[in-house]
């Protein structure tokens, strides 16, 4: 399939943000817009067919940048044929006892991103090219500012560099600026600069569709944990991590003992995209699903709108499984026939109440909380 920038690109509203007052939201990338896992899927394949056929035989070390990009930079490398590759996610979560590389993203809601540095001195040693995925690329700086980094602390004189996105909205001048340095640009599809920014022009903020969800008490939800080994934010073979989620996909299926649902929703929280593309795909495949949806929360602040042809009608905030001093937010819940959290949150706390209340709201009842707990 071919994609154009109206197959993945619709634009909203940030709220509250001078730095880049838009945003592009893909309709099936499954995060901010419920989106069929099969078509989330297809677009990771076609990503990943474009880096088969650029750098067959090369020893890869791809980093996926949160927390938007974390589900497709994994889904694309589920597609690689790349038998020898290393993963990694950038994270905003830091974590005690861990060493990190610290880079910034100027024009974002959160402008600190983090790389765990354990094992990546050794990974660069072996590999032929760091390639880094990101769902838009709008000038680069954010990518250079991490190869900076990476170079400034390991050297990383015989790599090569390669950005993949799926949207890239850079100019001819910066690609060529960019691939003069050393590193190479591809992507699905290209997008003008500030695509549709008429669309937004008369969105404001409505209080009504804006939903503040804060739960003290404790909403009816089943819970499951299941263990895993592999940490996307720790650098570590891409084969062993889509094993990792393999096992626990059929654990959250074998402990739910599904019947027959006419329509699922998946739902991630925040960096833990991926799993939700492979458990929404398995319900479909093996039947137990008609119809699948996958999103997840973020920390992005956008405006919702009852506009016609706006892409966001709804909005809840909730406190973060991951820190419940920091705001979240779903965006265009419905009701489902049945609703199942994926959550790699090690103590979720009053954000779980809060996901659970806001769909409950939503007309959810039956609600499923799989936590994968990680050995270290």
């Amino acid at each position: 399939m071919q994609y154009s920038a109206d197959n993945l690109v619709r634009t909203a509203k940030r709220e509250n943000n001078s730095k880049r007052t838009y945003l592009y939201v893909n309709p099936i990338q499954g995060k901010h817009i419920p989106s069929d896992p099969k078509e989330t899927l297809e677009m990771c394949r076609a990503a990943a067919d474009i880096i088969n056929n650029k750098y067959s035989g090369e020893k890869l070390y791809v980093i996926g940048f949160a927390e938007t990009a974390t589900g497709i930079a994994a889904g694309i490398c589920s597609y690689l044929d790349n038998t020898f590759m290393y993963y990694q996610n950038t994270t905003r979560e830091y974590r005690d006892g861990e060493e990190y590389l610290y880079f910034t993203e100027s024009h974002s809601h959160a402008t600190e991103q983090m790389l765990r540095s354990a094992g990546i001195g050794e990974c660069i040693e072996s590999v032929d090219r760091i390639i880094f995925i990101d769902d838009e690329v709008t000038t680069g700086n954010t990518i250079c500012s991490l190869i900076n980094v990476i170079r400034k602390r390991y050297g990383a004189d015989n790599v090569k560099f390669g950005i993949v996105s799926v949207l890239n909205s850079m100019t001819d001048e910066r690609i060529k600026e960019l691939e003069e340095s050393g590193i190479e640009c591809l992507f699905l599809s290209a997008v003008p600069h500030e695509y549709k920014m008429d669309s937004i022009a008369d969105i404001s903020f409505d209080e009504k569709i804006h939903k503040v969800v804060k739960c003290e008490f404790e909403p009816k939800y089943k819970e499951m944990t299941l263990i895993g080994r592999y940490n996307p934010r720790n650098m570590t073979k891409f084969s062993d991590y889509k094993k990792d989620i393999k096992d626990y996909v059929n654990g959250v299926i074998g402990h739910m003992h599904f019947e027959h649902f006419e329509n699922v929703l998946v739902l991630g929280t925040e960096e833990f995209m991926f799993p939700t593309f492979c458990l929404g795909e398995m319900l479909i495949t093996s039947g137990i699903a008609e119809n699948v949806r996958i999103h997840s929360t973020t920390r992005s602040p956008i405006v919702a709108s009852a506009a016609e042809n706006y892409p966001l009608y709804c909005r809840y905030r909730i406190r973060s499984l991951y820190d419940e001093n920091r705001m979240t937010f779903i965006y265009n819940l419905e009701k489902y026939d049945s609703v199942i959290i994926l959550t790699d949150a090690q103590k979720p706390g009053n954000g779980l109440r809060d996901i659970c209340s806001a769909l409950e709201n939503a007309g959810n009842n039956d609600i499923t909380v799989a936590k994968l707990m990680y050995e270290n």
